[in-house]
């Protein structure tokens, strides 16, 4: 018996389905290596937002502080103060201070009094009060130099100090005139006024 035809067949199939494998794998490699060719990547828009910018802080605005108002300076002394008053007259007395006190008591009067001796000054501040004896006796040293005699007068009781004084020579000594301004406010309790000035010895 012979065998040759079955070992014939055999070879024929092996022979066949091999070059089907192969040809089946180079196919499948041609259209994976397709896919590929054209280098293109797929992209993921959910990957592909653009990441927002950092919102700008607005700078601070700075705080505008409220402009300070100037402050005028008042013609004679606010009550506790010790200011320069503008003075004329005819007794050659160019300088002079005013000090004043709330509810300071005294009473005006034109004649201004020497007071050249501690106890002259003890003597003018009687009847004086809240704090006025003080102020004069501060202002007697304030304006006291060599060659010159202080003198002191209540100018005014009322609710404005005066603008200005006039200072004169007569034969019984020194008087002292204020100019006041006209009586437009109203107050519950008066300011006394002291003018204090020096005059040149004779």
């Amino acid at each position: 018996m012979s065998t040759s035809p079955r070992r014939s067949g055999a070879r024929t199939r092996s022979a066949s389905v091999v070059p089907a494998v192969l040809a089946a794998l180079a196919l499948g490699g041609g259209l994976a290596a397709c896919g590929d060719d054209d280098g293109t990547t797929a992209t993921d828009p959910a990957r592909t937002t653009s990441t927002p910018s950092p919102s700008e802080t607005p700078g601070e605005t700075p705080s505008e502080s409220p402009s300070e108002s100037p402050t005028e300076t008042p013609s004679a002394s606010t009550p506790g103060d010790v200011a320069p008053i503008r003075t004329t007259g005819s007794a050659g007395v160019t300088e002079a201070v005013v000090v004043s006190a709330t509810e300071g008591g005294g009473a005006p009067s034109t004649m201004a009094l020497a007071l050249d001796t501690e106890q002259a000054v003890d003597d003018f501040v009687v009847g004086l009060q809240a704090g006025l004896p003080e102020l004069v006796t501060d202002a007697v040293a304030e304006v006291g130099s060599p060659g010159a005699t202080p003198y002191g007068a209540v100018v005014s009781t009322g609710c404005e100090p005066p603008s200005s004084v006039a200072v004169d020579a007569g034969e019984a000594g020194f008087q002292v005139v204020p100019t006041l301004p006209k009586n437009t406010v109203q107050c519950f309790a008066p300011v006394t006024y002291v003018v204090v000035f020096a005059a040149p010895d004779a």
